[in-house]
C-alpha cells in the first residue's frame, strides 16, 4: 500500500471511528433534569465543542473538560426550561449577531466551525442553539433583575478623575464604565437565579 492510500485509510478508519462511536453512545442515559434527558451523546458532542472552542488538543485534562461538559448540559437544560416558562422571545436578528460577535470573540471562522460540524457529525445549529440559549436567559435575568441593578456613580466618577480626557472622551468612558459594572452585576445575579432555579428540578446523575 503506497503512502497515499495509507494516508486516505487512516482517515476512513478515523471517521468511521467517531461514527461507530457516536451511534454507540447515542441511547446511553448519563442525567437528567426533571423529565429530559441528558445522553453519553449529548456529553461527546459537547466535549468535542468546548475541545474546538478552546483550540485544546491535549487530552491529559479530559476529565476537566467532562465535568465542566456535563455541568454545561445541566445548566443550559435548567435555562432552557426557564426561558420557556418565561415565554422568552427574541428574533433570529439578535440570534444572527450574536453568533456573529461569538464566532468574532473566539477568531473562528464560518467555514472552520463547519468543518468541525461535518468531521464530528454534529448538527449544524449547535452553536446557533447555545448562542439562543444564552440570550433568551440574559434577556429574563434583565427582565427579572433590572429594578436591582444599582452602578456606584461616586465610584465611577472617581475613576473618570484619574483620567485626563476630554469631555466628549470622559462621556463615552463613563458609560463603558457603568455598562460594566451593570454587566458585572447582571452575571452575578444570572448565577443567583441559576442556582435558585436548580432547585425547582429533580437533577440525576445515572
Amino acid at each position: 500500500m503506497n503512502r497515499k492510500k495509507f494516508f486516505f485509510f487512516i482517515i476512513f478508519l478515523t471517521i468511521f471511528s467517531n461514527i461507530s462511536r457516536a451511534k454507540e453512545l447515542s441511547n446511553n442515559v448519563i442525567a437528567s433534569v426533571d423529565n429530559f434527558i441528558i445522553t453519553e451523546l449529548d456529553l461527546y458532542k459537547e466535549i468535542n465543542f468546548i475541545k474546538f472552542i478552546l483550540k485544546f488538543e491535549d487530552n491529559s485534562n479530559l476529565n476537566s473538560i467532562k465535568n465542566e461538559s456535563i455541568h454545561n448540559l445541566i445548566d443550559r437544560k435548567i435555562k432552557d426550561m426557564e426561558n420557556n416558562n418565561f415565554k422568552i422571545e427574541i428574533s433570529e436578528i439578535e440570534i444572527e449577531i450574536g453568533l456573529y460577535n461569538y464566532l468574532k470573540n473566539k477568531k473562528i471562522t464560518t467555514e472552520d466551525l463547519n468543518k468541525f460540524y461535518k468531521e464530528n457529525e454534529i448538527e449544524n445549529n449547535y452553536l446557533k442553539n447555545i448562542i439562543t440559549t444564552d440570550i433568551k436567559w440574559s434577556k429574563l435575568i434583565r427582565n427579572l433583575y433590572s429594578n436591582r441593578i444599582n452602578v456606584n456613580l461616586t465610584e465611577v466618577n472617581k475613576e473618570l478623575e484619574k483620567k485626563d480626557q476630554n469631555t466628549s472622551e470622559n462621556q463615552k468612558l463613563k458609560e463603558q464604565l457603568i455598562a460594566t459594572e451593570e454587566n458585572i452585576l447582571l452575571n452575578k445575579f444570572s448565577n443567583f437565579h441559576l442556582e435558585k432555579s436548580k432547585k425547582k428540578y429533580l437533577i440525576k446523575f445515572l
